[in-house]
This record gives structure tokens, C-alpha cells and sequence, in this order.
């Protein structure tokens, strides 16, 4: 049963390098097509969404790339493995963002004050054309939704879908009334967007690497009922953190009453287990130390 379970797991993770792979492919020909479409209709909408588009094509390259270093096994220089290139590469491709919609923000007020002919009809092809591809990423990304990474992912294709429907509808607007001023007002709400998006996800990505405790982990309580443990009196010195998008680790020293061992180890055994379960901590560092050591140490100190 566990070898099944293995062979799944491993079918799954090559199936999520497969899908990251599908969706760079049609980004690429969103991005090919887009560029053309906004060089020949003049449409600045169109060449955002084309560097919107790149840009995620970029991010699902990192992102495929940080998925191969990820599957590497731990090994002496990196003893908890290689889990966290992801996170890397979600740093790098956020900041990425962030020079984007700050570059299409002043390309957007830059068209306002000097407006220009645009191509409606051109706008609408390579809209609907985006449009379509976008849909298919999101359908292709949907079918693995439990990794964070592929999550995110989605995420940035569903933006995608939508700023398209938007080049589409700016399109018919130019063809219908001739308000090119539309078009970098498209633009801008584009931008404003990818900044708003990058920067919840960076906050995120950016928390990992800084080791902090995931978001709504109760501490208090953590500790309140590692204490209410049999045999347990006090816990000190504690550190919780994320290995990775899906681990989380906890270094804590417990002081217990019982100097017998078998009674110490069914205490950490029974400690890890309510970590396990209550708290979604995969990894636990416990150090156990008799209570009245700790007691006669503390005295030395207030001693001296």
C-alpha cells in the first residue's frame, strides 16, 4: 500500500511538471501574438497585457525550474532539502512584477496626456485570441490545485483571463464611440492590479524565507496545551517556522517532573503526536530537561 501511494505521489508530481509546462507553452504564443497585435493597432492595453503575459511566462518558467531543484534529495549542504527554490523563484518573479506595473503606470499617464490613434478591431482579435489561451491555462492549472506554488500560479492565469476580457471590451468601446483615452485607463487598471497581486504574494514569499510562523498559528495555545501534557510542567524557548509552503517546524525545550527515561520518551512521543495532529507541525525539535536541574540552575544564576 505504501509503494502504491509512492508511485502516485510520484505520477502527480510529474503530472504538475507537465502542467507548469502546457501553461508556459500557451503563454509564450499569448505573448508572440499580443506583441504583434499591439505593435500593428497601436494599443497600449495590448502590449501591457503582452508584458503581463510574458512576465507570468517567465514566472512559470522559474516556477518549472524551481520545481526541478525542488525534487532534489537533501544531501549534506542542504540537509532539509531543496524545497524553498520555489520560493525563490516566486521572489524573483514578483519583483519582476513590480518594475512591470510600475513601467505600464507611466506608459498609462504618459498616453493620457498625449493620446493616440488605436486599432479597435485589432485590440478585439488579440484579445479574443488571449482570451482563449488564458481559458485553456486556467483549465490545464486547475486539474492540480493542492500545491501552493501551482496555486499561485493559477492565480496569476485567471488575472490573465480577465485583463483580456478587458483589452476585448476596450476594443469595442474605441470601435463604438472612439474613446481611445480607454486604452491606457486599461492599462492602468492592469497595472494596479499586477502591483496588488505581487504584493500580497511577496508578503507571503518573503515571510518563508524570513521563517515565519504561518499566518493564524496560535503560539499561545500551542504551548497552553503542550503543558497540560502528563509530566510536562514548563515550556520555554520556542520557535515556530515553515520549512516550506507545506511544512511546518517547531523547536521548543519542555522540562519535565520524571527523571525515568521510558516515562521522558512516551512524553515526547506523546508531545509530537499533538503537534502532529492539532497543530499541522510536520517537523518537531524537542529537548527534555528535568525540571528541578532547571530549578537548581536558575538559582546559580541569581547567585552570581
Amino acid at each position: 500500500m505504501d509503494s502504491e501511494s509512492a508511485q502516485e505521489g510520484d505520477g502527480n508530481e510529474a503530472g504538475k511538471g507537465k502542467r507548469l509546462l502546457i501553461a508556459l507553452a500557451l503563454n509564450v504564443g499569448i505573448t508572440i501574438a499580443q506583441i504583434v497585435g499591439g505593435l500593428i493597432s497601436g494599443s497600449l492595453s495590448v502590449l501591457a497585457d503582452a508584458a503581463h503575459n510574458a512576465s507570468d511566462a517567465a514566472s512559470l518558467g522559474i516556477s518549472y525550474g524551481a520545481w526541478r531543484v525542488s525534487k532534489r534529495k537533501a544531501d549534506q549542504h542542504r540537509t532539509f532539502g531543496y524545497n524553498r527554490a520555489e520560493t525563490i523563484g516566486a521572489l524573483i518573479n514578483l519583483t519582476t512584477l513590480f518594475v512591470i506595473s510600475l513601467y505600464l503606470l507611466y506608459e498609462a499617464g504618459s498616453r493620457l496626456l498625449h493620446p493616440q490613434d488605436v486599432g479597435g478591431w485589432t485590440m478585439i482579435i488579440v484579445g479574443v485570441i488571449a482570451a482563449v489561451e488564458d481559458a485553456l491555462s486556467v483549465w490545464v492549472l486547475s486539474k492540480d490545485c493542492g500545491n501552493l506554488n501551482v496555486k499561485s500560479a493559477l492565480l496569476h492565469m485567471i488575472a490573465d483571463t480577465m485583463a483580456s476580457v478587458g483589452v476585448i471590451i476596450g476594443g469595442v468601446l474605441i470601435l463604438l464611440f472612439g474613446i481611445t483615452w480607454i486604452d491606457p485607463l486599461i492599462t492602468a487598471a492592469i497595472a494596479i492590479y499586477i502591483f496588488v497581486h505581487a504584493y500580497h504574494q511577496i508578503r507571503s514569499a518573503i515571510g518563508l524565507l524570513m521563517e515565519s510562523a504561518p499566518k493564524d498559528f496560535d503560539l499561545d495555545r500551542m504551548v497552553a496545551e503542550m503543558v497540560s501534557v502528563p509530566a510536562v510542567e514548563n515550556v520555554h524557548h520556542v520557535h515556530v517556522w515553515r520549512l516550506d509552503e507545506e511544512r511546518t517546524a517547531v523547536e521548543a525545550h519542555v522540562e519535565v517532573s520524571s527523571r525515568d527515561l521510558l516515562e521522558a520518551d512516551r512524553t515526547r512521543r506523546a508531545l509530537k503526536g499533538m503537534l502532529r495532529d492539532r497543530f499541522g507541525v510536520a517537523h518537531a525539535m524537542l529537548e527534555l530537561k528535568f525540571v528541578q536541574n532547571i530549578q537548581h540552575d536558575q538559582n546559580l544564576i541569581q547567585q552570581e
